[in-house]
């Protein structure tokens, strides 16, 4: 009886969690049609180029290295399990509620990872089935249950190993994050699927250990907060100034200036290495000699793209989205719109600093000619990205579209910083009215980025006075 009820207890949260999570979407949807009709077509999209891809390397007999993609795809599921679960569980504000009532936080935290986990098996079914229908409709055999089994044992895997790094990480205990690590060290040496059999079995069991401390990591990031709550002096600093001390400060104490600083160095690594190394067989051939002359600047360009998503406009939005709880209170305090915006994009000067590491990494492999174009794309991106980004994050302030906003806005921006690197490249070539035109482009960019702040802060007058 006594296992009936707790199992009873464990369903009751798990479907409270399911409720509020698709209470949340559709709402979400109802309130933004435009948004999440653009996002459903980009990845429809998206599933039916990769179909057209594997056909395209299928008969360009392009090696497809399916151990290669089953990592992908692993790795995508567990940072997502993981981010769902600090997203779930360890900020959520309703579980205080769930805490705080006669029930096990053991019982709670399995209602949370049972939701995770039927999202993520669910996700992965939707898009996969779909790939496969692809597959079948332009000719590609698909007869692969075997190969399918293994991927779909290693979304289950990552599920699980994603909930464990997000109860180790977010706490005190993070050295038991070595068992997480030691289960992915063993999938890298045996993939068939045996094994991986073996490690879900080994892993579930862990994690039922986990998951009894799993209210370490919710008690740990609430009493950080509070703390960074009480610790918080404005002192004499202006409204705007305020303001972007207190972005600053949330950067640095999520860890979030480490992450910046280790992508802008393994990104500008990663495409320099391409731009000198990469294997020309890989192109197609009615492309290859137009793209092969500027390979470098190719990979430079989606570089900076790269860092510009993630250093800039995920930042930008994240300062106003992040706004949830506080938005009422800014609200009837005695500061302009305009101010705020402002104290906000001060702070973004911080992850611009941050990325200038990428250009120094890039020429370590292309040669210090490339030094110039890489601080150019590098200023004009920002100014884009954050002037882009503005806007937008103002308009969903509060409500937490997270990926699919800075999935939908990363392709505007990639279309607009295209236009734009095209013709700082053109300029390059132009010796010293070149360099000049490009300090013009830029100084556009900053003006472009001055009136978005302007309609920002009006935006954010009238969104107050609603």
């Amino acid at each position: 009886m006594r296992i009936f009820r707790r199992l009873n207890e464990i369903m009751a949260i798990y479907a409270l969690e399911l409720t509020e999570i698709s209470r949340g979407f559709w709402k979400k949807a109802r309130e933004s049609p435009l948004l999440y009709t653009w996002f459903s077509v980009i990845m429809v999209f998206s599933v039916i180029m990769s179909g057209y891809l594997t056909l395209y390397g299928g008969e360009a007999s392009l090696p497809l290295d399916m151990d290669q993609i089953f990592f992908v795809v692993f790795f995508l599921f567990m940072l997502k399990s993981t981010a769902d679960f600090h997203r779930y569980f360890v900020t959520s504000k309703r579980l205080e509620y769930l805490l705080s009532a006669p029930i096990s936080h053991t019982r709670v935290a399995m209602g949370v990872f049972m939701a995770i986990f039927w999202i993520n098996l669910g996700l992965w079914a939707l898009f996969s089935s779909s790939y496969i229908l692809i597959l079948s409709s332009i000719g590609i055999d698909v007869g692969y249950p075997w190969l399918y089994l293994r991927f779909t044992l290693g979304v289950v895997l990552s599920v699980i190993i994603g909930v464990e790094i997000g109860v180790h990480f977010f706490s005190r205990s993070r050295y038991l994050m070595a068992f997480p690590v030691l289960f992915i060290t063993s999938l890298w040496y045996h993939r068939d699927i045996d094994s991986i059999l073996l490690i879900i079995l080994i892993s579930s069991m862990y994690l039922m250990y986990a998951l009894k401390l799993s209210h370490r990591s919710f008690g740990f990031v609430s009493r950080k907060e509070r703390r960074a709550q009480i610790k918080e002096r404005m002192g004499s600093m202006g409204p705007a100034e305020a303001m972007a001390w207190k972005e600053m400060r949330v950067l640095w104490r999520e860890n979030l200036i480490t992450s910046f600083l280790f992508t802008s160095v393994s990104v500008g690594i990663g495409s320099g290495y391409l731009g000198t190394h990469m294997d020309i067989a890989l192109i197609p051939p009615r492309i290859r000699p137009f793209l092969v002359p500027v390979l470098p600047l190719a990979f430079l360009f989606l570089g900076t793209f790269i860092i510009s998503s993630y250093l800039f406009i995920f930042p930008t939005l994240n300062a106003f989205l992040a706004e949830e709880d506080t938005m009422w209170i800014l609200k009837h305090l005695p500061i302009s719109g305009s101010r705020i915006v402002k104290g906000k994009v001060m702070a973004m000067c911080l992850p611009l600093l941050t990325s200038l590491p990428f250009p120094f990494f890039f020429v370590l492999f292309t040669g210090a000619h490339y030094l110039y174009p890489g601080f150019a794309m590098l200023f004009l991106s920002f100014f884009l990205a954050t002037a882009i980004s503005l806007p937008f994050g103002i308009r969903y302030a509060g409500k937490k579209s997270d990926v699919m906003l800075l999935y939908s806005i990363s392709v505007m921006f990639f279309a607009i910083f295209s236009a734009a690197s095209y013709i700082t490249i053109k300029l390059i070539h132009l010796g010293i009215p070149g360099f000049f035109g490009i300090i013009g482009l830029i100084f556009l960019a900053s003006i472009f980025l001055f009136v978005s702040m302007k309609l920002s802060g009006e935006m954010m007058d009238r969104k107050w006075n609603e």
